[in-house]
């Protein structure tokens, strides 16, 4: 067996480049390779939860309607109507929904009087399983005469066209079929079960 022998020059010039590269000195700061970040398990999750898991809007078959409190004395009153979220999973309202009274036909307007909608911006409701949200009625009683009295009121949650039918809470009312700036309207949709 033969043994290779490297020249004694070769060697030294080896040995001190090696040294060269690992004596670093303190007046050279080493700088790191970059190495590539994988990105966070969470975001990616929170990312496809978000993309894929949207809360779906409530349906009327998700929801319970019922008749809420009334407020106010002579002038405007304000009566809500309660939704319910009566499945087993969250969902979203957004908007105004309908709200139609009814009663006694009336010899000018007949025995229905879909209310108007307020200008209030709607914002998403989401309601958590059993949680609510609420639509308030503002109206006005007859200033003069016995008025217009409903027997009750048909409502439709937003982006609904099926109805629920919930009481009403007694009183006349001013009909105002076709005004412009009516003292009778609906507001959006809101969270809770009254402002």
């Amino acid at each position: 067996m033969s043994i290779m022998r490297l020249p004694l020059a070769a060697v030294a010039v080896a040995g001190a480049a090696l040294l060269a590269g690992c004596a670093g000195g303190s007046s050279t700061t080493p700088t790191a390779t970059p190495t590539p970040t994988a990105v966070p398990t969470t975001t990616a999750a929170a990312a496809t939860t978000h993309a894929g898991g949207a809360v779906a809007k409530c349906v009327f078959a998700d929801l319970e309607a019922a008749l809420g409190a009334t407020t106010g004395e002579a002038g405007q009153r304000h009566t809500t109507v309660v939704w319910t979220n009566r499945s087993a999973k969250p969902c979203t309202m957004t908007g105004f929904g309908g709200v139609d009274l009814t009663g006694p036909n009336d010899p000018t307007f007949g025995a229905t009087y879909s209310l108007p909608r307020s200008s209030k911006t709607p914002s998403t409701v989401t309601l958590a399983p059993g949680a609510t949200a609420h639509t308030t009625i503002t109206w006005l009683p007859p200033q003069d005469g016995p008025g217009w009295t409903p027997t009750g009121m048909a409502v439709t949650p937003p982006d609904e066209t099926r109805s629920a039918t919930v009481g009403w809470p007694g009183g006349a009312v001013l009909r105002q079929d076709g005004a412009t700036s009516p003292g009778t309207f609906i507001d959006p949709v809101a969270p809770g079960s009254q402002s």
